[in-house]
């Protein structure tokens, strides 16, 4: 008897320890998820339109940090933007379009003004952080033809700043302590921010055409 006593007792001493183990586990496990989705690259939508894809990707957020604050600074800045149709699971890259999109803010209007870089006439101004991120993506247009007609395909999105060429570094004087410290305690330029967004993977029969509507 004293023996199964003292079993049932370790067993009520081990069970709010066992809970808060598995209550710890599952913080740990949701705290995982969390961050695995959170790395995932934004979706990218696309819908058939005659002979052409169009594409959105409304959470694709670039319009932010070091660009966004240049961008208030008075200065203009200018995206890479490209897309692309992969046959699905490693296959070959089949099309691709490249935009470059020059960007300016207006601080009183607090609103965005955008050009095509190689074409200025295909412009928008008066823009809203969300209408100028999906100004830019509707840019990206592929032609239907590009696609497979036979396997399963996803469509890949890729954003980028395009750092403009930086002024030669002027050569510290040898005889110049200050300009020696200057000289080595320079840090090396960092790599130009990045957005990605991939679509799920689809068919090309499945896509409804919305010119037939």
């Amino acid at each position: 008897m004293g023996q199964r006593h003292t079993t049932c007792g370790q067993r009520r001493a081990n069970t709010p320890g066992r809970r808060r183990l598995r209550a710890a586990l599952g913080v740990a496990a949701a705290l995982a998820l969390f961050v695995h989705l959170s790395g995932q690259p934004a979706p990218v939508i696309v819908e058939r339109d005659g002979d052409r894809l169009r594409l959105r990707a409304p959470q694709l957020d670039f319009l932010t940090g070091a660009p966004l604050a240049r961008l208030h600074d008075g200065r203009s800045v200018t995206y890479v933007f490209t897309a692309s149709i992969q046959v699905h699971r490693g296959g070959p890259w089949l099309n691709s379009v490249t935009r470059e999109v020059v960007f300016s803010y207006d601080l009183w209007e607090e609103r965005f003004s955008a050009a095509r870089r190689d074409d200025p006439k295909m412009a928008a101004s008066h823009l809203t952080t969300a209408a100028a991120e999906a100004w830019c993506v509707d840019l990206l247009t592929l032609p239907v033809r590009a696609a497979p007609a036979d396997k399963a395909f996803v469509v890949k999105l890729a954003c980028w700043l395009r750092e403009e060429e930086a002024p030669a570094a002027v050569a510290p004087s040898a005889g110049t302590f200050t300009g020696l410290l200057d000289f080595f305690s320079r840090k090396e330029p960092s790599a130009p921010p990045r957005w990605e967004a991939s679509s799920l993977p689809m068919r090309l029969a499945d896509l409804i055409d919305k010119a037939r509507k």
